[in-house]
């Protein structure tokens, strides 16, 4: 994991940015259906960080409830997806697309890669066997 403790980040269009502080916390891909139809893509790359350490710096994402007692952040304007949170949860957790420092937060592994299309070929490790 990188040594950084500081990232900064922000959506498409500018409006919002934000800064971080704290240690980047398992990045990860997720090809569950809400991350494949909240972006449009196969898989969504997402890191966690302590809630404590975020600071938004220009702007205010708007939140949209999913069925998973969470909340997704996303930009008003450009509609950028910045976050998930669950509810009473102590962190926050990033799209690594949105992250300015991205090159850092190697993805560690992928949550529901059997619902990711047959096609989709992302480097990480393989899960660990049971056998």
């Amino acid at each position: 994991m990188p040594k950084r403790k500081t990232f900064t980040g922000g959506c498409l269009c500018g409006n919002i940015t934000f800064r971080v502080e704290g240690p980047p916390v398992w990045p990860h891909y997720c090809s569950c259906s809400m991350c494949q139809k909240w972006s449009g893509a196969p898989a969504m790359g997402w890191v966690d960080f302590p809630l404590a350490g975020l600071a938004w710096t220009r702007g205010t994402p708007k939140l949209v409830r999913t069925p998973q007692k969470s909340q997704r952040g996303f930009c008003p304007d450009c509609g950028s997806g910045l976050f998930a949170q669950d509810d009473g949860s102590d962190t926050i957790c990033l799209t690594i697309g949105v992250i300015d420092q991205k090159n850092s937060l190697v993805p560690e592994s992928h949550s529901y890669r059997g619902k990711a299309p047959k096609w989709l070929c992302l480097a990480v490790p393989e899960p660990k066997s049971d056998a």
